[in-house]
C-alpha cells in the first residue's frame, strides 16, 4: 500500500468502488420485506429491550460509541482512525440537522405511534387528534403533552416503550436512525473493501445496520417507507462524501506535483 493510499483509504480503483456500491444496494434490498410488516408493539419484554437497545445504538446517545468500537476493529492507527471517524460523523451530524429541521417538517408525516394514540383503538390517549398534537410548536411541547396524557390514559404500555414514544415526537419521514446506521455501515464497509483487509467485518456492519432499521418498525415509531428512504439517503450521502474526498485528494496530489 502506498503512502497516498494509507492517507486516503477511501480511494478505490473503479472496480472496487462499483463492487462496494453493488454490495450496499444488495444489502439494502433486504429491507424490502419490511413492507410486509406493520408498526406495532413488541410482544415481550425481552424483544422490547432488544429493539430498544438496537435503536439506541444509532441514536445521538449511542452512535459515536458504536462508530468508535467498529473503527477499532479495523486495526487502524490513531491517525487513520481519525480519518475514518471524523468525516462520517460530521456528515451524519449535518445530515441529521437537515433531516430534522428541513426535510421532516416539509413532509410533515406523523409517526405511526402518534396516529395510533390518537385513534379510538388506544382510548384515545390523544383525543385532540394527531393534527392538533403536531400543531404544538416543538418536540419538547409534544413530549410534555404526551406525558400529561399518560397520566389519565386507560391504555397501559410497558414503561420503556411509553418513555420511548414520549421522547420520539418528531415527524416520521425519513428515519434518522436508518440514515445514521446506513451512513456509518456504508462508510466503514467502503474502507474495508478498498483496503481488502478484515472483510469478516462486513457482515457485522451490515447486520447491525439492518437490525437498527427493523427496530424502528418493531418499536412502532416508523413505517417501512421511512426506513427505506432514510437508508437510501444515508448511502447517497456516503457516495457524495467519497466523491468529494477523492476529488480533494486528487487536487492535493496535483498541487504537490
Amino acid at each position: 500500500m502506498t503512502k497516498s493510499q494509507a492517507d486516503h483509504p477511501w480511494q478505490c480503483p473503479a472496480g472496487l468502488w462499483l463492487r462496494w456500491l453493488a454490495a450496499m444496494l444488495l444489502v439494502l434490498a433486504l429491507l424490502l420485506p419490511a413492507f410486509l410488516l406493520s408498526p406495532g408493539i413488541p410482544g415481550s419484554d425481552g424483544l422490547l429491550r432488544l429493539w430498544w437497545g438496537l435503536s439506541l445504538s444509532a441514536s445521538k446517545y449511542g452512535l459515536f460509541w458504536v462508530a468508535l468500537g467498529f473503527s477499532l476493529m479495523l486495526g487502524a492507527s490513531v491517525r487513520q482512525l481519525l480519518r475514518v471517524l471524523l468525516p462520517v460523523l460530521l456528515m451524519i451530524g449535518a445530515g441529521a440537522w437537515i433531516n430534522e429541521h428541513l426535510v421532516k417538517p416539509s413532509v410533515a408525516q406523523p409517526r405511526p405511534d402518534i396516529m395510533f394514540l390518537a385513534s379510538a383503538a388506544a382510548g384515545p390517549v390523544l383525543p385532540e387528534g394527531a393534527g392538533a398534537f403536531y400543531d404544538l410548536p416543538d418536540k419538547a411541547s409534544r413530549s410534555q403533552r404526551l406525558e400529561q396524557a399518560w397520566g389519565t390514559a386507560a391504555l397501559k404500555l410497558p414503561v420503556l416503550l411509553q418513555e420511548h414514544w414520549t421522547e420520539e415526537t418528531g415527524y416520521s419521514f425519513p428515519s434518522g436512525h436508518a440514515f445514521a446506521a446506513t451512513a456509518l455501515a456504508a462508510w466503514l464497509s467502503l474502507w474495508v473493501i478498498c483496503r481488502g483487509r478484515r472483510r469478516w467485518l462486513l457482515p457485522l456492519f451490515w447486520g447491525w445496520m439492518l437490525a437498527v432499521c427493523y427496530s424502528r418498525i418493531e418499536l412502532g415509531v416508523h413505517r417501512p417507507v421511512d426506513i427505506v428512504a432514510g437508508a437510501l439517503e444515508g448511502l447517497a450521502l456516503v457516495v457524495l462524501l467519497r466523491l468529494v474526498l477523492d476529488g480533494w485528494a486528487r487536487y492535493q496530489s496535483k498541487e504537490i506535483i
